[in-house]
């Protein structure tokens, strides 16, 4: 894991975006979370899948022109919400403890690992209000 990966597990989001990001991880958690082996137990997108397919069986059977629309707007949802996952993924704040345990597994790092603040670089600034190497400079 890069360090920039690292850094993505620490950017704050505010609690209305955190919502909606709640939600769109959990169109492919199951909806109980495991905690029922029931043959139901099935992640959401997996429903809204079957439903949109059957919408779209109706829609043919009733011969209406855009029959199409129902299961290619959800199936749209897919890779949308995986693209968006892949660039901006939960943030470690945002995780469960069992979605942490399984990133550490994921990831091969150790039980207790979290990530790391970064560290505050001190940038040399130049220029008439800068400092080089600790001392004050002017372009004067």
């Amino acid at each position: 894991m890069e360090i920039k990966d690292e850094q993505k597990l620490l950017k704050q989001y505010p609690n209305w975006a955190k919502k909606i990001r709640r939600a769109i991880v959990n169109l492919y958690r199951p909806i109980l979370h495991d905690r029922s082996t029931s043959k139901f137990n099935q992640h959401p997108i997996a429903y809204i899948m079957f439903i949109s397919f059957a919408w779209s069986a109706i829609l043919v059977h009733q011969e209406i022109d855009n029959y199409y629309i129902p299961f290619l707007s959800a199936f749209c949802v897919i890779p949308s919400t995986w693209i968006y996952l892949k660039f901006f993924p939960l943030t470690w704040e945002e995780m469960h403890d069992y979605e942490k345990a399984e990133f550490r597994l994921i990831w091969g790092k150790r039980k207790n690992w979290r990530p790391k603040q970064p560290k505050k670089s001190k940038s040399t600034k130049i220029g008439s209000e800068g400092t080089v190497n600790g001392k004050k400079h002017s372009t004067k």
